[in-house]
């Protein structure tokens, strides 16, 4: 059996660990172990400890300080003696792989999810992570052609697309979505809108926000339904009190329910500045949920089925507002799952081509 140490921003809800959770549950336990350095507890943590992994919280590193960071991973691996250590936070990898590169772990796997840094982005310190991640690494990979490009640059590396579990993905009945519509107070005839994100910089609310004005402004029955926290959500909530809009942008938090949503909504909007690939958008194309997303996000997570609509930020916001206001064409499942399938994206195949990585 090989043994696989895991390190992961979060336990909580997000495209990273969603991803490990369905690579997780897919995996042949006779052959591969999965232990976990997480930095935040989410709700996730249960369904690891169900599956018989270990996870270690670990303080940020910029709390307790790259020494005392490398010495506990250190500890760590010596202790479990993990065969691979496959480190998911990009360019901040460099103390993970440097401690398992001193552990002896000849497989040392860094793995991109994003196009974009959100901490530690002074140019002079961004270049030299980067280059000390991948000097410490033996194995490069990224969720995508401009995930891989960001953080490794001109070298070679493997492309492994986040995966989707269409298995999870339970069909909602005409009853519950009248329910779900009562729950939350949608009226006969207004157009429901949704959002999935952290209230970060990168997800770009300020332009949702822009978009009800303007569907309001309009005359247009609407509900934008954002879910997810972060540190911006004040700052959010308050641009939605300036525009004028509390009646018709509504705040949700985290939710688990995350499917039953998407099949709600009558068209989910993702205007990212960035994003590594994009695992929300994968969801909304399963559910047959049409989304409009900024030009700046990968390709590889467009199940091409017609129902991915990429705009300009720098646009005419006019094209966002036609594109909302187009009628929804139902699609056949089969035609959704055929897609899945051949573009590789199916959580069996992309399990198997991570599992390769720790031969």
């Amino acid at each position: 059996m090989k043994k696989i140490l895991h390190i992961i921003p979060t336990t909580d809800y997000g495209g990273i660990t969603t991803m490990i959770v369905d690579i997780l549950l897919n995996t042949n336990r006779s052959l591969y172990h999965f232990d976990f350095v997480s930095f935040n507890k989410g709700p996730y943590h249960d369904i690891f400890l169900q599956q018989d992994a270990k996870i270690f919280y670990e303080e940020y590193i910029t709390q307790q300080g790259p020494l005392s960071y490398i010495k506990n991973i250190y500890r760590i691996i010596k202790q479990h003696q993990y065969d691979a250590v496959h480190d998911h936070t990009g360019y901040r990898a460099v103390f993970t792989l440097l401690a398992a590169r001193l552990a002896g772990v000849q497989c040392r796997v860094l793995h991109s999810h994003t196009n974009v840094a959100e901490e530690w982005n002074h140019p002079v310190m961004l270049t030299m992570l980067k280059k000390l991640s991948v000097f410490n690494a033996t194995q490069l990979v990224a969720c995508s052609k401009k995930a891989g490009e960001f953080c490794f640059h001109k070298k070679p590396f493997e492309i492994i697309a986040n995966p989707i579990d269409s298995t999870k993905i339970e069909r909602i009945s005409n009853e519950e979505k009248r329910s779900l519509r009562k729950k939350l107070k949608i009226q006969d005839g207004e157009l429901v809108l949704g959002h999935i994100g952290r209230f970060v910089q990168v997800k770009n609310h300020s332009f949702l926000i822009e978009l009800a004005s303007n569907l309001k402004q309009q005359g247009v029955p609407f509900k934008l339904f954002l879910i997810g926290d972060g540190p911006l959500e004040q700052e959010v909530r308050d641009l939605v009190k300036a525009k004028n809009v509390e009646d018709c942008v509504l705040f949700l938090g985290q939710r688990a329910d995350i499917i039953k949503l998407l099949q709600l909504f009558d068209k989910f909007i993702l205007p990212s500045h960035f994003e590594g690939f994009g695992i929300v958008l994968l969801e909304a194309q399963v559910c047959g949920t049409p989304s409009i997303v900024s030009s700046t996000l990968p390709r590889e997570v467009d199940l091409d089925i017609g129902l991915l609509h990429y705009l300009d930020l720098q646009g005419d916001i006019d094209c966002w507002l036609q594109q909302i206001a187009k009628k929804n064409v139902k699609l056949d499942e089969h035609i959704i799952q055929n897609s899945i399938i051949n573009k590789g994206l199916n959580v069996e195949n992309v399990t198997s081509q991570l599992c390769a990585l720790y031969m």
